[in-house]
């Protein structure tokens, strides 16, 4: 027999989820940062196996999950809401146990991002902004981890992104001369990172007669070859050096990667260091009932340097260099709704992240950037 707050909890969490994510994104306010639509970007989605999925969504998934095939899969659907900006990611993890404690994976993710983008303005030629849609297959993620503890309570993993996604994608319309090179669509809304990434992450779980606590942690590195391109010159000089000189990540020779640092541009064409090392913390609380788990969570993220973007300016549209840094809070509430028991659970999520930059002079963080919303499915097979 379902409980009344249980049955209370079923219709009202997917009916306010699915309310709220379909509302135009008039009702959000403007982040902290210069362009709202950057703000917290690197906190979107967040890490499946390698990173390459982005599948983490709103919330972490909490709950019984589906178990007992060979192979197990995951589709998440998050949508991100910003006040001119819709990013849409479909995520796809497949995994499998071996050798008893382990557990390979593979991900992959298709993004939609549509976003209103100002023309770029030269001479008397006026401002004016367009709505613009940029998607494509994301990075590819590979992961292993390794369960250990009386109970497999912890958890110790290895992943690896690669860079498949575009990342330079560009602009198609413009007010600039033709000369100064087509500008690139802002780094945030690329589907691809232009960098390999190598994570490594921590994860206990604490078990309780009610429900459980979940506690971990993730470091991932970025890498990339230095970019042969825009070293001397101008700002604008360099842009139109580097989209005339980039080379695919796919013909890097993995001897020259380097760390992304905050002395240089590597990696993404043009747009620069697009990916940094990032530190990530996490605390999540589940509560267990018959038919649900309901979860909280909080979650850190912590760039461990500065990204770097093109942007528009007096000189062009390379002429100035947008730096970003975020340190980003996220506040979440998921259920997982497991009404057939151990087949095709669904998870529901919806995550505020707030910016906590403004705490460093001594102000209060500004209203969120966005919303996060999230709905998933697992399945096990053979």
């Amino acid at each position: 027999m379902i409980s009344k707050r249980l049955a209370i909890s079923l219709f009202a969490l997917p009916l306010g989820v699915a309310t709220l994510a379909i509302l135009p994104g008039q009702f959000l306010s403007r982040a902290t940062s210069d362009d709202p639509r950057e703000a917290a970007w690197n906190a979107i989605g967040g890490c499946g196996a390698g990173g390459g999925a982005g599948s983490a969504g709103a919330g972490k998934w909490i709950g019984r999950g589906a178990t007992g095939g060979r192979y197990d899969l995951q589709v998440m659907q998050n949508r991100t809401l910003g006040a001119d900006y819709i990013y849409d990611a479909t995520a796809l993890d497949l995994s499998t146990k071996i050798l008893e404690t382990y557990t390979v994976g593979v991900s992959g993710s298709w993004k939609a991002n549509t976003f209103e983008i100002d023309r770029y303005k030269t001479g008397s030629d006026p401002y004016g902004t367009k709505t613009e849609v940029v998607g494509g297959f994301g990075d590819l993620g590979l992961s292993v981890s390794r369960n250990f503890g009386d109970m497999n309570q912890h958890m110790v993993g290895l992943s690896l992104g690669l860079p498949t996604g575009r990342h330079d994608i560009k602009r198609l319309f413009d007010n600039t001369d033709p000369a100064d090179g087509t500008p690139w669509m802002p780094p945030q809304v690329q589907p691809g990172t232009g960098h390999y990434t190598f994570g490594v992450s921590a994860e206990t779980t604490i078990d309780r007669d009610w429900g459980l606590y979940i506690l971990g942690g993730s470091y991932t590195a970025a890498w990339a070859v230095a970019a042969p391109c825009g070293k001397t010159g101008s700002t604008l000089e360099r842009y139109k050096d580097c989209q005339e000189h980039t080379p695919s990540a796919w013909t890097w020779n993995p001897a020259d990667l380097r760390h992304n640092q905050d002395d240089d541009y590597h990696g993404a064409p043009g747009t620069g260091a697009t990916q940094a090392d990032n530190l990530s913390l996490y605390a999540h609380v589940g509560y267990k009932e018959e038919m649900a788990t309901q979860s909280g969570g909080i979650s850190l993220s912590i760039p461990m340097a500065p990204t770097y973007s093109f942007e528009k300016g007096p000189g062009g549209p390379g002429s100035t260099v947008r730096k970003s840094q975020d340190v980003t809070l996220k506040l979440s509430y998921g259920v997982e709704l497991n009404l057939n028991p151990r087949n095709f659970p669904i998870f529901l999520a919806v995550g505020v992240p707030w910016t906590l930059n403004p705490l460093a002079d001594g102000n209060l963080p500004e209203v969120p950037p966005n919303y996060i919303f999230t709905a998933g499915i697992k399945g096990t097979f053979l």
